[in-house]
């Protein structure tokens, strides 16, 4: 299981694995094999939700495809997740999160748009908007089917979830045929400063509102009225005048006296933090996002908490990631099988630990 390797540590944390795997039971069953295909579809006779990321066809090579499994339980919901959808000439094609991230145009975009070196800006927001997205599909599905009492196919893909969430560009695309020109700063008043001790600042001012109180904030209050920037269309056309304004505005003083006169105008603004400011963040701790919980190698650990919050059925992290196969024997038991039977399907090495 290639994801427990990633970014392993000497002391054998891994970062990836504990953030990801934490909350899940992990059962290890061959499913190449009859026996260990029919454990599967034993317990998918009791599931609510079955999900699988193979390529399309491998599951019904399995005998475990939703022809299979859906009669044997009308109300299972079936999950897929796949890389570029099941129809079409590149549905067979492996991909993983950085792929989708190239041929959704996302790279290329990130990087600068046509011409530009492409760039990934963070391995993951592939695969996470993705599983995020079935996991709606999910609920979307458990919702109806308590009104029609049948379970149903979702499926969602990498490909997919990347037009998904560039839909305005591609928007844009779709209707003049050319991509937007892409720039620095969206306009003069959302973007990142430099300051004068060499730390950035966010500001994000949207509404007409914001420009007089960014003005005033940054002690410019002479160009509020300017006919060059007074309204939004002319600040955006006459950008290259205004925007060296500001730039010599924040390079004047620290980020911390803009940050509380920005704020003091009620401007949306922020530093740009790194991680390890981001670990101290006050305002991260006071919500649980950051949060503390033992483990049992590791010790008392600083983690990433639940960022969904519910006032009846607040959530909680149950336990960290978990050794590969370890709870096989546990969930198979309480899926019926006798101590026989599970003794022969280790020695017949249908199940078994990560070191089985």
């Amino acid at each position: 299981d290639y994801g427990r390797r990633m970014w392993r540590e000497p002391d054998g944390f891994s970062a990836f694995w504990e953030s990801l795997d934490r909350g899940k039971r992990s059962v290890c069953i061959d499913l190449r094999k009859p026996d260990g295909a029919e454990l599967a579809r034993r317990l998918a006779d009791t599931a609510d939700v079955l999900v699988e990321n193979f390529r399309p066809g491998t599951m019904e090579q399995w005998g475990l495809g939703p022809d299979v499994v859906l009669p044997r339980n009308p109300r299972l919901i079936y999950a897929r997740a796949t890389g570029w959808g099941s129809k079409g000439p590149m549905a067979h094609l492996p991909s993983f999160d950085q792929i989708a991230q190239a041929y959704s145009g996302f790279a290329q975009h990130a990087g600068g748009g046509p011409g530009h070196r492409p760039e990934i800006p963070y391995p993951g927001i592939a695969d996470q908007t993705g599983g995020m997205n079935l996991a709606l599909g999910i609920m979307t599905a458990l919702y109806a089917r308590e009104r029609t009492g049948r379970g149903q196919v979702v499926e969602v893909s990498l490909l997919g979830t990347q037009l998904a969430l560039q839909a305005p560009e591609l928007l844009h695309v779709l209707h003049f045929g050319t991509e937007r020109p892409r720039e620095f700063r969206a306009s003069p008043t959302v973007g990142h400063y430099q300051c004068a001790d060499g730390r950035w600042v966010m500001i994000v001012g949207i509404d007409q509102k914001f420009w007089p109180r960014i003005a005033r904030a940054l002690c410019l209050d002479h160009l509020i009225d300017d006919p060059r920037f007074s309204r939004g269309y002319v600040r955006y056309k006459n950008r290259h005048e205004l925007e060296p304004i500001l730039e010599a505005a924040f390079a004047s003083n620290t980020s911390a006296h803009w940050l509380e006169r920005l704020r003091l105008e009620d401007v949306p603004a922020s530093l740009v933090q790194d991680y390890a400011e981001l670990a101290e963040s006050e305002q991260a701790w006071a919500n649980g996002y950051l949060m503390e919980t033992d483990h049992p190698r590791f010790g008392r650990q600083r983690v990433v908490g639940p960022h969904i919050q519910l006032s009846e059925t607040p959530p909680r992290l149950s336990f960290p990631a978990r050794d590969l196969g370890v709870d096989t024997e546990a969930v198979l038991r309480e899926a019926g099988l006798s101590d026989a039977e599970l003794e022969r399907l280790r020695r017949e090495r249908v199940i078994g630990p990560a070191d089985g």
